[in-house]
């Protein structure tokens, strides 16, 4: 896909102003010298928050990024900064929004001297790209620590009284920043909690994208974080000077696992460093690593048996005809690893479920996602919801499953795929898919038949009524929902 203009501008929004680094950082005994009422303000909240030395005693920080516009178009990120040096990388799982003609995975950083690229973990050197990167690196990095900026040097702060929203009474402060002669400034007009001091809301403009007419409103919610307030949730849409809220849908913003004094140093900054090797990369990355492989050491015979068998599935349209988000999800009993039965409707009266197929124990990209699941469970738990996986494996088979990947989700035995069927996942093989699979992995033996029926890799959210909130449905068995998506899904339902 191609960058269109819009989709410049939807995140341009975003870009608060980058071009002012936290220089005459406040000491913290110290008390400065206030312009007005409305410096006085800002420079209480960000007493509540943490200010600037705070963020530096921390050093660094990694957290991962979710953004997602009305339209579904959507950005996830782990995103790495150095504090005092303003370095910052980020490595995309999926970026629907950024530099969206690239597919596969993209890292992108700032080293303190140049900005750099990487797709699929090579160099880019594109010159249009490269101009969106030196956007994005001090964009995200400005809008973690926006907070503590509002007390830049440079900044200009005009104090306009008071309103009531919501029962709430609010101190209102404008706030602008020098800019080049004859140029617009962009305008920050915040609204601070006169009970928590806490900014609830504000109001800004994007100078360089001329979007000074149309104020956008960003609603945002904290969360304590090692000592300081962040606000991890954010919600914005365009409004007006009076900070009405319109009928627009809004766009999301929230950040998760954020964890500070990660030992990172400025080496791990530079072009050259891989961040997709890490642990914590995402299943999407590891996934796209596992096909590269395949590509590379897999003979032509197998990988055209593959392609032509996805195109099965894609041509069947299994994808469009299997249940969807709206519709009610069927009850069922199943028996887990060790043989008990389960009642679906039980753990629905707990709270949400997270409903997701694997194809088999033999299948390397279904373990890979298997693992990463287990990593999420805390997430998922923390939202109030349970996990549960369906394979057509026999009860043996998924036990071992089981055990091999220390999973601590129940893992149930849908024989003959009974339940995928009332799901409307199931599809056969091709015949040279099937040939290849019991050849090489044994397929049939893991299942106890001989039908070359598969489940999709398919997931799905579904609430405390029955009610399927989220769907993830594809014909190509090596793509997967992302264990961190589903987190930040079930904390916006």
């Amino acid at each position: 896909m191609k960058l269109t203009i819009l989709t410049a501008i939807v995140i341009s929004i975003l870009s608060l102003s980058c071009n002012t680094k936290s220089q005459g950082i406040l000491n913290e005994s110290s008390i400065p010298s206030f312009q007005n009422k409305g410096h006085e303000l800002v420079y209480a909240m960000v007493q509540e928050t943490g200010d600037y030395n705070q963020l530096l005693k921390r050093r660094n920080v990694e957290y991962s990024y979710f953004y997602q516009t009305p339209d579904g178009k959507t950005d996830r990120s782990t995103e790495r900064y150095i504090f005092d040096k303003e370095l910052s990388t980020g490595l995309y799982q999926q970026h629907e929004r950024t530099l969206s003609q690239l597919e596969g995975t993209i890292e992108q950083g700032y080293d303190g001297t140049e900005y750099w690229l990487k797709h699929n973990g090579k160099i880019i050197n594109d010159k249009k790209a490269l101009k969106r990167v030196a956007f994005n690196r001090p964009t995200n990095f400005y809008w973690f620590t926006m907070m503590q900026k509002l007390l830049d040097p440079g900044l200009k702060y005009e104090y306009l009284g008071e309103k009531k929203i919501d029962n709430k009474a609010y101190d209102i402060v404008k706030i602008t920043f020098k800019n080049q002669p004859n140029t617009p400034t962009d305008i920050y007009q915040v609204y601070i909690n006169k009970s928590t001091s806490l900014v609830d809301q504000y109001l800004f403009t994007v100078a360089d994208f001329g979007l000074m007419d149309t104020p956008k409103l960003m609603k945002v919610e904290y969360e304590e974080v090692d000592g300081l307030l962040i606000p991890t949730k954010r919600k914005y849409k365009n409004s007006t000077w009076d900070a009405e809220v319109s009928d627009e849908p809004w766009i999301n913003v929230r950040w998760t696992n954020i964890k500070f004094n990660n030992g990172f140093t400025e080496q791990d900054f530079k072009k050259g460093k891989n961040m997709e090797n890490d642990s914590n990369t995402s299943l999407k990355s590891k996934l796209e690593e596992k096909k590269a492989s395949f590509e590379a050491k897999a003979d032509d015979n197998k990988k055209r048996a593959y392609r032509e068998g996805i195109e099965s599935v894609e041509n069947s349209g299994i994808v469009k005809s299997a249940k969807q988000v709206g519709e009610q999800a069927p009850n069922f009993i199943l028996n887990n690893a060790l043989g008990e039965p389960v009642q679906f409707s039980d753990y629905l009266k707990k709270g949400k479920v997270v409903l997701t197929w694997y194809r088999g124990g033999w299948c390397p990209y279904c373990n890979m996602t298997l693992h990463q699941l287990q990593d999420e469970l805390p997430h998922f738990k923390a939202n109030g919801a349970s996990l549960i996986a369906l394979t057509p494996e026999l009860p043996d088979k998924s036990m071992s499953t089981a055990e091999k990947h220390d999973l601590e989700f129940e893992v149930l035995s849908d024989i003959g795929n009974k339940i995928a069927k009332e799901y409307g996942i199931v599809f056969k093989l091709t015949d040279e898919v099937a040939e290849m699979y019991n050849n090489g992995f044994g397929m049939n033996a893991y299942n106890g038949d001989e039908s070359n029926e598969l489940p999709l890799a398919a997931t799905y959210i579904i609430d405390e009524n029955g009610e399927i909130i989220y769907a993830f449905l594809d014909a190509d068995y090596r793509n997967r929902a992302e264990p961190s998506e589903i987190t930040e899904i079930l904390k916006s339902k």
